[in-house]
């Protein structure tokens, strides 16, 4: 068993053409000298935030295992008891809302023979688009959605878009008067609309409502179907609808906040970081902040809130002391520990510009400490922020460090004249990592020596 360390710094990727420049090696000299002296590449990450970052890395799926789930169910729809429910409940006097929780063009199919079952019911369907992504370049493959929608499926009309973060917030005044009365922004032209919002640099998820189609205006003959794949916090909107309709007892296809039928659990993953640490017998420990904590045990679990005995976490809410640091790295019994720093809860350049020199720094003690113990050292990050900071009181950049993140690999061995990283993403990392402590693992793996076109290194 070797003792490796990697040191997380989770928001921060590889600078986009289009981002506004902050890297650069006077503010991280130490980053800099370690991507020259030792192993270094870039890495695929599609994450944007903590929980896809964390997914990717333990389970290895790109996509939540909701979309899995009903790809292979969608067919069977009607064999659900919380669905048929639902279906008792739609009156023919009445509207179908559909509110599809979109991310991407997955759902399409999914929503075409759900639509199947409805419209024997009733044909009068109103799809509203609750856009949940925080990625800006998502909103092509949002528009090529809609479109799909509009000219395909005849039996579907679009009514309202909105962003997650505005349906659940607490002020919901306008979107209830949309819905209600059809009083709002209106656009036909929906490609003019996606171009406004991607000039201004609006993420999806934080959208403002406007609508496509008349006609939705609700009614209390309507029936409400919440279309969801992760879950959310709607509560606040359930309770203004049933305000109006008296109806309490709302279905969707999974588990919201606020929403008392859904058809399906949440599905766990038989693919893990726990699940990989039990196969080469070791155990990790997490240097993280405790509103991370469960989040991170979640997913490195296979999607299960349990207490593992191989994923174990320290809080750092007070910050990580030195002389703590290297006791831990130096004197316990992990195998594996990892350090999740993150640099994207930041909203102005200055404070990400202090938090990467901060992030610098710490490099250097964690870098010290484990070429004095000898100690493997991986340096990454899970995921790449995409964020609009405040420059000054009167102007905005886009900070875009999305797509590809960065590994340094320092260790006595992988040295850069006999060793190169090769391609992969962060569940690569991953195996990389399980590898380099015990090599029971027997997946695809960065390191490479050089001239061999094998998975891994024999030492």
């Amino acid at each position: 068993m070797k003792k490796t360390v990697l040191f997380l710094m989770n928001g921060f990727g590889i600078e986009q053409l289009n981002s506004y420049s902050i890297y650069n090696a006077n503010l991280m000299p130490n980053l800099d000298s370690y991507t020259k002296k030792y192993l270094f590449s870039t890495i695929e990450s599609n994450a944007t935030d903590l929980s896809s970052g964390y997914r990717l890395f333990s389970t290895g799926s790109k996509l939540a295992l909701t979309y899995s789930l009903i790809d292979n169910y969608y067919t069977k729809f009607s064999e659900n008891k919380n669905l048929n429910y639902y279906l008792n409940t739609i009156k023919k006097e009445g509207k179908v809302h559909l509110f599809l929780f979109y991310d991407n063009e997955k759902s399409l199919e999914h929503i075409k023979y759900f639509c199947e079952y409805i419209k024997t019911k009733n044909d009068k369907i109103y799809l509203h688009l609750i856009l949940t992504s925080n990625n800006i370049d998502n909103y092509k493959d949002i528009e090529k959605f809609i479109n799909k929608v509009t000219y395909d499926f005849k039996q579907i009309k679009i009514g309202i878009i909105v962003g997650i973060n505005v349906i659940s917030s607490i002020n919901l005044n306008p979107f209830m008067n949309m819905f209600q009365n059809e009083i709002g922004e209106k656009w036909k032209e929906i490609s003019k609309k996606i171009s406004s919002l991607n000039a201004s640099k609006i993420k999806p998820n934080n959208v403002k409502e406007f609508y496509m189609n008349e006609g939705f205006k609700f009614d209390i003959n309507d029936s409400l179907f919440f279309f969801n794949y992760s879950y959310f916090d709607i509560s606040n909107f359930i309770a203004n609808i049933s305000k109006i309709n008296n109806v309490f007892d709302y279905c969707s296809l999974f588990q919201l906040n606020g929403v008392k039928y859904p058809m399906f659990s949440y599905p766990s993953s038989g693919i893990s970081m726990n699940n990989s640490l039990k196969k080469i017998e070791a155990k990790s420990l997490f240097l993280a902040n405790s509103k991370d904590i469960r989040f991170i045990n979640y997913y490195c679990n296979g999607l299960k809130n349990l207490i593992s005995e191989n994923v174990c976490f320290t809080k750092t809410d007070d910050g990580i002391n030195n002389n703590f640091l290297k006791s831990v790295i130096r004197d316990s019994n992990y195998d594996l520990i990892i350090i999740n720093y993150q640099i994207d809860n930041v909203n102005t350049v200055s404070e990400l510009t202090d938090k990467l020199g901060k992030l610098d720094s710490m490099l250097k003690v964690v870098h010290d400490i484990c070429l004095e113990l000898e100690v493997s050292l991986f340096i990454s990050s899970l995921y790449g922020m995409q964020k609009e900071l405040m420059v000054d009181n009167f102007s905005k950049v886009m900070v875009d460090f999305s797509l590809k993140v960065p590994v340094i690999v320092i260790d006595q061995i992988f040295n850069k004249k006999n060793y190169i990283l090769g391609f992969g993403n962060t569940y690569t990392l991953a195996n990389t990592i399980y590898t380099n402590i015990n090599p029971k693992i027997d997946e695809e793996v960065l390191i490479k020596r050089k001239g061999i076109i094998s998975k891994f290194l024999k030492k």
